[in-house]
């Protein structure tokens, strides 16, 4: 999916908002607990979203569960990985992320022999990025969908205008790397 300049600014102020706002509604910590500055905290905040928006962008590690914080620069890392190869990954990824002093990769490697743990994630992150792609188009962004991804198969549900908008959320969703079907059960309003 390629973006505009103005399409990739507007999704990394949302992202920054988001993620800023309960920072600045929460009491202002005393001395003794931290010093970490608001300005400090806003920067962790924004690598934060930089470090997880690089790892669901890479193929690599696209599709890992990785639960990550940051903490004046230091990227904490933790989570679940099939084995060492996608952790190394993983910490290879959010390195790259500038303002990134560290990472403490704590991902811990699965003993399942199973795909179930990848199919999991591998749903979990189509799931995601059919959220984001909807988001960010122009047409379909406004949009109460909800979507749900089982076997790489993402169901697609909520309220439309008109048949076009359906058929545009079908289209949108066929269009993320990943998807082997949609099932698009949208409705006109």
């Amino acid at each position: 999916m390629k973006l505009g300049k103005f399409s990739k600014a507007a999704m990394v102020a949302t992202i920054l908002i988001v993620n800023t706002v309960p920072l600045l509604a929460t009491e202002v910590p005393d001395a003794t607990k931290s010093k970490s500055t608001i300005g400090e905290k806003i920067d962790d905040t924004i690598i934060t979203t930089q470090v997880k928006m690089a790892l669901i962008k890479d193929s690599s590690t696209a599709t890992l569960g990785a639960d990550v914080s940051t903490s004046n620069g230091v990227v904490l890392i933790q989570g679940t990985v099939l084995n060492n190869i996608e952790r190394d990954m993983t910490t290879k990824v959010a390195a790259s992320v500038q303002g990134v002093k560290s990472v403490q990769n704590e991902m811990k490697v699965s003993n399942e022999q199973t795909s179930t743990v990848a199919e999991r994630l591998e749903d979990s992150a189509i799931t995601t990025k059919v959220k984001m792609a909807l988001s960010l188009h122009a047409s379909t962004g406004a949009l109460r969908t909800s979507v749900s991804t089982t076997d790489l198969v993402v169901t697609v549900s909520g309220k439309a205008k008109n048949k076009a908008e359906i058929e545009l959320v079908t289209k949108v969703v066929e269009d993320v790397e990943g998807v082997k079907k949609v099932v698009n059960n949208m409705t006109v309003e």
